[in-house]
């Protein structure tokens, strides 16, 4: 079992360093392959990490509807295992989800609630935040014209 856990671990930090390299396809891939492997319960924060990346790389390819199903799937580890700044990354990520989807409102709301998190942490993270705040005005706006 453990054989099996230290390859699930070594799929998810590949498919983590494809996602850095913006080779989502592989990095989705390993990732769905590392999930399969490990031990949720021996490494939750693991398993946390990687279905949000999971769910961030599949938005970044378009396929919304999965990016949402991976993310609720991991609600329940957000919770568990997550702290304020994993909190806030889920918002953050359900926002960017929403923004792409065409959902301008809601997903206003929860990059607003994500930004204050992260100035309130005291992060830069903030500032990429910003940047899916003003691409969205761009999108309602150009939807406005």
């Amino acid at each position: 079992m453990t054989d099996m856990h230290a390859l699930g671990v070594a799929l998810i930090d590949r498919g983590l360093a494809c996602g850095r390299r913006k080779e989502m396809e592989s990095a989705v891939l390993s990732l769905i392959q590392g999930l399969g492997q490990i031990d949720p319960d021996k490494d939750p924060r693991l398993t946390l990490c990687a279905f949000h990346n999971l769910a961030l790389f599949l938005s970044e390819l378009g396929t919304l509807v999965l990016a949402r199903a991976v993310l609720q799937r991991a609600k329940p580890l957000y919770k568990r295992v997550g702290d304020r700044l994993m909190q806030a990354r889920a918002t953050w990520l359900e926002g960017t989800i929403d923004r792409l989807a065409g959902r301008p409102v809601i997903a206003r709301r929860k990059l607003r609630k994500a930004q204050e998190t992260f100035e309130e942490l005291d992060l830069r993270i903030a500032d990429r935040v910003e940047k899916e705040l003003v691409a969205l005005k761009a999108l309602t706006d150009s939807a406005a014209a």
